[in-house]
């Protein structure tokens, strides 16, 4: 028995001094809504590759993308339960941190390089703070999404072109209240059921980034896209705080440098594909509208901050001075 008790130490020394770990394996659940094409996908792939290298296999990562953990609010809210552990989200977290519905707002962000600045500022401290303390979830990178575009079957060049026009929004109080603003009939709608909305009249249209447009193949069901650009944001990659906890100091670093390494990698993806998406769509037949009124859209939805959410004020003209 000794001679057992003597062999099986000196096996986990020569393991632990080789940096093999004899703790059970852990499998993360990375859930989005974006197709396998999208930069999001690709990018939690390489996430995937990162942690597996980076912790020796201690830790794998499976990418679920199109939505088949649900919507990503009910992936947001799957994550305490074990349903996921990570996902790439933003509007739909305006339902725990109200602060975040500014990032949904039309014209918060003027480009990308205000984008960059806000990430880096004292304001999105706090809002990854209270991410983590009101939903329960780390940030660990952030993505920058590409213009958001109004699609249709006519062409949209004024707010008053959206008398009547139904158009499919996500189920967030920002979104709701901006196109409410802007002349339109909002209806909020998990982003899996748009095609189908689309196709069989329930909505005459929906906003999105070129790259949604392109992996949810709207341009089988739309004809334009008009060039509003009224929302550029940044995304964020969430972890399950309490999941995260459960890890190895080495690996919870392991897990963040890959984090930081997938935001960079998302990047250079991110700005090659814009120019490639547009020439795609085009081919597909989608026009772009470039006669869009992008002032009298900033107008109609002027006073919606202001009007519906007072307590964000201070926070929104923090943010356009940046």
């Amino acid at each position: 028995m000794k001679r057992f008790w003597a062999t099986s130490i000196c096996i986990a020394l020569v393991l632990s001094m080789a940096g093999i770990s004899l703790a059970k394996p852990v499998n993360l659940k990375f859930a989005h809504i974006a197709n396998t094409d999208n930069t999001w996908h690709l990018a939690a792939l390489k996430f995937a590759e990162l942690v597996e290298e980076k912790t020796n296999g201690q830790v794998t990562v499976t990418v679920f993308p199109n939505s088949v953990l649900g919507s990503e609010r009910e992936t947001i809210e799957g994550i305490p339960l074990g349903l996921a552990d990570l996902t790439i989200t933003a509007d739909s977290l305006a339902n725990w941190v109200p602060i975040i519905a500014l990032q949904s707002h039309m014209y918060t962000f003027r480009d990308s390089e205000h984008i960059e600045r806000f990430m880096n500022s004292k304001i999105a401290d706090k809002i990854r703070q209270d991410i983590l303390n009101q939903a329960g979830l780390r940030v660990i990178a952030w993505f920058e999404r590409g213009p958001r575009y109004l699609t249709s079957n006519r062409p949209i060049s004024h707010p008053r072109d959206l008398r009547g026009f139904k158009i499919r929004v996500p189920d967030v109080p920002m979104f709701i209240r901006d196109w409410e603003a802007a002349g339109a009939n909002p209806t909020p709608m998990a982003f899996a059921e748009v095609f189908t909305g689309l196709q069989q009249g329930v909505i005459d249209g929906q906003e999105n980034p070129l790259a949604l447009i392109e992996s949810a193949k709207l341009y089988e069901v739309q004809k334009y896209v008009n060039r509003t650009a009224h929302v550029r944001q940044g995304i964020f990659v969430v972890i399950g705080e309490a999941k995260f906890k459960t890890l190895s100091p080495e690996n919870q670093t392991a897990i963040l440098e890959a984090a930081e390494e997938m935001q960079r990698y998302e990047r250079e993806l991110f700005l090659a594909k814009e120019q490639e998406l547009e020439d795609f769509l085009k081919s597909k037949g989608m026009i772009f509208n470039d006669d869009v009124d992008i002032e009298a859209f900033q107008q109609a939805v002027a006073d919606v901050v202001a009007k519906h959410f007072p307590q964000l004020v201070e926070d929104f003209l923090a943010i356009q001075e940046l």
